[in-house]
């Protein structure tokens, strides 16, 4: 039987990708961050899970107050997060091959956006945003303050223990 999900589909991925670069503020991030993002832009309901700080109240009230849905819970987000890894790596190289991010930067672990055009067509889908999305990006802007290891740590999503502090 086969199943489609977009976390496993190279070109949505891709997609969100650009997305991310094109909603932030930060002109260089780590490969890391952007892929614990793209991880809650694909499975919004699992920003619940996330430990907020105190300054950041206000953001964990909009996703402790959506409702329950049991068929949108991961069971094991930790490892959905892994299975994502080698499709979001296929993308970012798909990226760079075409100019998009800077490859130099890319193969140091940092992904930045290049000064090339996007077709006007791109540019209006990137920018075409639902709810969830935009309550993830408010999220991605609340969270900009904190170092790669402590949104690992906050997330839970990647392992941290032996990144430096």
């Amino acid at each position: 039987m086969l199943v489609y999900h977009p976390a496993f589909d190279i070109y949505n991925c891709a997609f969100r990708m650009l997305q991310l670069l094109s909603l932030m503020e930060e002109t260089e991030i780590e490969l890391d961050k952007l892929r614990i993002w793209d991880f809650y832009l694909t499975f919004p309901n699992e920003a619940r899970q996330i430990t907020f700080p105190r300054d950041l109240f206000e953001l964990k009230k909009i996703f402790k107050n959506k409702p329950d849905n049991p068929y949108e819970d991961l069971i094991d987000p930790k490892r959905i997060a892994e299975r994502m890894n080698p499709y979001q790596l296929s993308a970012l190289r798909y990226l760079a091959s075409y100019g998009l991010i800077d490859n130099s930067l890319f193969q140091k672990n940092i992904v930045k956006r290049t000064d090339k055009e996007l077709p006007s067509e791109l540019k209006q889908q990137l920018s075409e945003i639902n709810t969830e999305k935009e309550n993830i990006i408010k999220l991605v802007k609340g969270f900009n303050f904190l170092a790669l290891r402590g949104l690992k740590e906050r997330t839970g999503l990647l392992e941290f223990r032996y990144d430096r502090k």
